[in-house]
């Protein structure tokens, strides 16, 4: 049976067999390992710890992924504190254990490596670094007085918008707690004073009703688009902790929907653990923020693509839907999708950590002609570096095609590299494809395929056959008569299992968009039905 190994030791190219024990030595890159003793075979996992793309300036997460946000539900931020698995310079570990006999290691502070004097395994010390958590008493606004001048306070202590917040927080009128808050609508109040209250303003945001969850809402779209990075993380921060905890506003959502990708991760986390909590609905509603930030950041989506790719190893449900859904360019409706390159090294990955979403990802592929013999031959020497026949087979349907015109040697070294794997199975059904558009695709029939036909006659596949007749009809080389019945390449359909996750986006989005929309429309209904009083912040004595 196959086992996981871990990553250290895939770091330190040694391990033992899961099935007989003996010991194992790792390549740098082979995604399995066969034991020369008894001939299992291990996956070896790295994609979790493996350092996933990352958009810039992203500030450092709480809750590192949705299985550190579970273990920290209804406890302190420490209980489960946000971790980066790289390299950094401080740290305070002393003594680990050897991987590869478990013998203790001594480590000085500024090492990065260690040898194993016991079993001679090099080891990698891998830090780790934790995130101050949050001082809740900091998120407590204060009353303060209209004596005190903004320009007397640090920036983050600005008294009018601290007052303006404790008001907020602890008036016993609705009407004039809706009045207030919608003084967030000016960008005056939009400062690091309000970010850094933003935590107690959340906590009232909770149980309100829609009129007033609206405004505070605001406050958080705001502050993610001001164009700080300093207050949009701190929005961030302080966002985290309720998108993981039920119930969760839907205001709130569409305003995180309102950031950039910075906030991808975050959505994606919250998606992946509400579905996991049997909450579809809440999944699809932190999808549907994450639909809005790919319609509006253009610059980011190639690293936010990359990082929802590498996230389908490990989603499920709405999430994983959402995630297939946008890279078959059937969400957002901006046009994005992967590179076949992209697509090819993940199938790469996927075909061993999670084959069952090969034959999804084969239906992503967007792909043109080669523009020259140069473009080409990168696409032949992609081929060769693939490592799995899953990624190749893909490679063969969707990405190995021959430019129009060429030298005839470049059609040549296509049908050098082609021809070969007629007989293997795995990329039989394939390699028929590619080598009928080796005949249809150039301007002018290939010199190779000529001599091709000339050789082999009808011994050659019926595709490339069939195409070789449609363009010289009078060969002597070929009969028709000795073709079988044409059949159409059967339309390749959705499994069950994507079929309901479809079904299950469909409906739950529905719901999604409603909800947010009845917020909207409640917050408007108040105000129309609903005197607001005097919003001043410091009210007259």
């Amino acid at each position: 049976m196959n086992e996981l190994l871990p990553r250290v030791l895939f770091l330190a190219r040694r391990g033992l067999c899961p099935s007989c024990g003996t010991p194992l030595e790792l390549g740098a890159d082979a995604p399995e390992v066969a034991c020369r003793f008894c001939g299992e075979k291990a996956v070896l996992q790295r994609r979790l710890r493996k350092v996933e793309p990352e958009v810039d300036g992203a500030p450092p997460r709480l809750f590192l992924d949705a299985e550190g946000a579970e273990a920290g539900r209804g406890a302190s931020p420490t209980a489960a504190p946000w971790v980066r698995a790289e390299g950094y310079r401080h740290g305070v570990v002393e003594q680990a254990l050897c991987p590869g006999c478990g013998d203790l290691l001594p480590l000085r502070d500024d090492e990065d490596t260690a040898h194993c004097p016991s079993c001679g395994t090099d080891c990698r010390m891998e830090r780790r670094l934790w995130v101050p958590p949050p001082d809740p008493a900091a998120a407590v606004p204060r009353p303060r007085s209209p004596e005190e001048r903004r320009r007397e306070h640090p920036e983050d202590a600005d008294p009018e918008t601290e007052q303006l917040v404790h008001r907020i927080v602890t008036g016993p009128d609705l009407a004039t707690r809706v009045a207030l808050a919608l003084r967030f609508e000016e960008w005056l109040f939009v400062n690091a004073t309000a970010a850094r209250l933003l935590p107690s303003l959340l906590s009232v945001m909770k149980g309100a009703p829609p009129e007033l969850q609206m405004p505070i809402a605001d406050l958080v779209g705001k502050l993610l688009c001001e164009g700080s990075p300093a207050l949009r993380n701190a929005a961030i921060r302080a966002v985290e902790p309720f998108l993981f905890e039920p119930p969760v506003p839907a205001p709130l959502l569409a305003a995180v929907g309102l950031g950039d990708g910075v906030c991808l991760k975050l959505l994606l986390d919250a998606a992946e653990l509400a579905h996991r909590r049997g909450d579809d609905d809440l999944a699809t509603a932190n999808l549907l923020a994450v639909d809005w930030i790919f319609q509006r950041n253009f610059p980011q989506h190639a690293v936010m693509g990359e990082i929802l790719l590498y996230r389908m190893l490990y989603l499920s449900g709405p999430p994983l839907a959402f995630a297939l859904l946008l890279a078959r360019r059937r969400i957002t409706g901006t046009g994005f999708h992967y590179s076949a390159e992209t697509l090819l090294g993940f199938i790469d990955e996927a075909a061993v950590e999670r084959p069952a979403l090969v034959p999804e990802l084969g239906r992503c592929f967007y792909v043109g002609l080669p523009a020259d013999a140069e473009a080409c031959r990168a696409r032949m020497a992609l081929f060769t570096a693939l490592r799995t026949d899953a990624a190749r087979e893909a490679a063969l349907r969707e990405y190995l095609m021959p430019p129009e015109e060429a030298p005839g040697e470049l059609y040549r070294e296509l049908a050098g590299l082609l021809l070969p794997l007629a007989g293997e199975p795995a990329l039989e059904a394939a390699n028929r494809v590619a080598l009928r558009r080796l005949v249809e695709l150039p301007r002018e029939v290939p010199a190779v395929v000529h001599e091709l036909v000339g050789l082999r006659g009808d011994a050659l596949p019926a595709e490339l056959r069939r195409a070789y007749l449609r363009r010289v009809p009078g060969t002597p080389h070929l009969s028709e008569k000795a073709l079988p019945s044409w059949e159409p390449d059967a339309e390749p359909q959705l499994t069950r299992e994507m079929e309901r996750l479809l079904a299950v986006w469909d409906e739950t989005l529905r719901r999604a968009v409603e909800a947010t929309a009845a917020a909207r429309q409640a917050l408007r209904d108040y105000r129309a039905s609903t005197p607001l009083p005097d919003a001043a912040i410091f009210p007259a004595r």
